[in-house]
């Protein structure tokens, strides 16, 4: 258990901030990953319906309900294409929720580091006033609170951001997808009215 003394006294010396900062870690980690998990899903059977041509092919997802809505509209004409695109914002719409939650919690980790090193130079500021005769080992005690704070919420921060640039590239990939749907709709439209 020698190798665990190392990571707990380190955890310990961050102060109280840690376990918020743990929380807004596993929060920007949790929603990363459902939110690549829908867009990858979605983009999956877009790309089948892509390739097969054929609105009555059997994709998942919510894709699938576009397939609906556009197989009763190819029905009535010109007005397939409008419904498909009401539907397929509505997909973008539903897919783009987490985006904002995770542009948050990457923006409330270094908020966190930051009051952490507020809070400990606090106490070293403190630790100087003080006339104890332990001042050097809490002035320590401080800095040391103040930079492991602001190093855990840059540390916890950087996968967010870098999440949050994936997951609107998945994003673009399924836009381009969902518009080549598009064009198929306007063609089947087309080719029923002449």
């Amino acid at each position: 258990m020698n190798w665990l003394n190392a990571p707990l006294q380190y955890w310990r010396s961050g102060g109280p901030l840690l376990l918020p900062l743990a929380g807004v870690c596993a929060g920007i980690w949790f929603t990363f990953l459902r939110s690549r998990y829908r867009l990858m899903a979605e983009s999956a059977a877009a790309t089948v319906m892509v390739r097969r041509l054929d609105m009555d092919g059997g994709a998942g997802g919510r894709i699938a309900g576009l397939r609906a809505y556009v197989a009763d509209a190819l029905a009535a004409g010109p007005a397939a294409v409008s419904v498909f695109e009401e539907q397929s914002g509505r997909l973008v719409e539903h897919l783009k929720r987490d985006f904002g939650v995770l542009k948050a919690l990457t923006v409330v980790a270094p908020l966190l580091g930051l009051l952490g090193t507020v809070m400990g130079m606090i106490v070293t500021f403190v630790a100087v006033a003080g006339s104890g005769g332990d001042t050097a080992h809490r002035v320590a005690e401080g800095v040391s609170r103040a930079l492991i704070t602001t190093q855990a919420g840059l540390v916890v921060a950087i996968p967010g951001v870098f999440g949050q640039m994936h997951l609107r590239r998945l994003l673009s990939r399924l836009q381009v997808l969902l518009g080549s749907l598009k064009l198929h709709v306007f063609e089947r439209t087309v080719g029923r009215t002449s």
